[in-house]
């Protein structure tokens, strides 16, 4: 099971108080990725530097996310530098002028089966929205459910290693969002703003306006998909780099993405690198939207559960045990997560390769969260 953590309040507060429940799930998140980026050539004092210059730049895109950024440091007890490293990662190292001494590009990238159902596919007339996220396995030690009540803007919950500000989830004004890898050329751009930081922007929006925004409008560091649906049954993929972006609607009411480019336009415009890394990603999405066109006009919460437990060609699938993963390292399904945008409601899975038990959260009831459901 996940940690639940719950904060609230104005950015500082709610920082510390992040900092302070999950300080013991932070100080293994850094030494879980100290170790990693000295496995690829970079000193943790050099990483954290960085990660102090880089600072500056979040601070520009959004002051109350800086504001939380150094509560939750001072809350567990870290360096500024620390807690951004681990919000931005592979990011934070392109962003450098000039990789540490010694370090080189070889950074994992992440995995991740992404879907929505909009209401005309679904039984309930509810949009479903949900992804398996793939990453090293170590991460699912301390990731964490967290619920945001700030003293102003939407609630929302999101899936996040901890010490970092978003993943995937959902807010009370209809917005959800998830985001798969993607790998391109040409994609570095030393200036830009890391994923997790434009996922948080779209949980701040009150509209679909806004959250659509958050990603057209920020300047991105790397190649990154964005899934973006509203529970009142809109929804819109975006395949970016920090050149460009591209998007995709639904086909018979439903989106399915992996690593991979879809669109033409990215296409013809770059050469697809994630394929080296990842080429399972030709199946999985092809394997996930084949089970959930058998169900059109009937989709359920437990037909997502059932796409996305899919085995067929483990472990490189779209429900996957650890092995190799991209990059060279260790990489697994760390959770499954499926949200009924429209009632609020998420539905979460540790390490869903094994036995999978699901956890349900919802931003309407707060007696319901972290209730186990089959």
């Amino acid at each position: 099971m996940f940690r639940h953590i719950v904060i609230q309040g104005d950015p500082i507060t709610r920082g510390k108080s992040y900092g302070e429940q999950a300080a013991d799930l932070i100080d293994l998140s850094t030494e879980v990725y100290k170790k990693g980026f000295a496995e690829k050539g970079y000193a943790w004092d050099d990483v954290i530097a960085v990660g102090e210059a880089f600072a500056d730049r979040i601070r520009l895109f959004d002051a109350d996310m800086y504001t939380e950024l150094q509560g939750i440091a001072e809350g567990a007890g870290r360096r500024m530098g620390e807690v951004v490293a681990l919000n931005a990662r592979t990011e934070l190292l392109y962003g450098a002028k000039t990789p540490p001494a010694g370090g080189h590009d070889d950074i994992s990238g992440e995995g991740c089966t992404g879907a929505i159902a909009l209401s005309g596919a679904t039984a309930s007339g509810h949009v479903i929205h949900g992804q398996n996220w793939d990453w090293r396995e170590e991460s699912a030690d301390f990731t964490i459910v967290l619920e945001v009540l700030p003293e102003r803007g939407p609630n929302f919950i999101t899936l996040v290693e901890a010490g970092t500000l978003a993943r995937c989830g959902l807010n009370d004004a209809g917005l959800a969002v998830t985001g798969n890898f993607l790998k391109a050329t040409n994609e570095v751009a030393r200036n830009g703003i890391p994923a997790p930081f434009i996922r948080r922007k779209i949980l701040m929006a009150e509209n679909f306006h806004d959250g659509l925004s958050a990603v057209i409008g920020s300047e991105r560091s790397f190649s990154i998909n964005v899934m973006v649906s509203h529970g009142d049954g809109e929804a819109v993929n975006f395949e970016t780099t920090p050149e460009k972006l591209f998007w995709l609607r639904a086909e018979n009411d439903l989106i399915v993405h992996s690593n991979h480019f879809l669109s033409q336009g990215a296409i013809a415009t770059y050469q697809d690198m994630a394929l080296q890394v990842t080429p399972d990603t030709l199946y999985r999405d092809v394997r996930v939207r084949r089970s959930l066109e058998t169900r059109l006009g009937r989709l359920t919460i437990d037909d997502f559960k059932e796409a996305f437990a899919d085995k067929w060609g483990a472990p490189y699938s779209v429900c996957r045990s650890p092995a190799k993963g991209p990059g060279g390292d260790s990489s697994a399904t760390l959770a499954t997560v499926i949200m009924d945008v429209t009632a609020g409601e998420m539905f979460v899975a540790s390490k869903p390769y094994d036995k999978p038990q699901f956890q349900s959260f919802s931003l309407f009831n707060q007696q319901k969260n972290s209730v186990a459901v089959g």
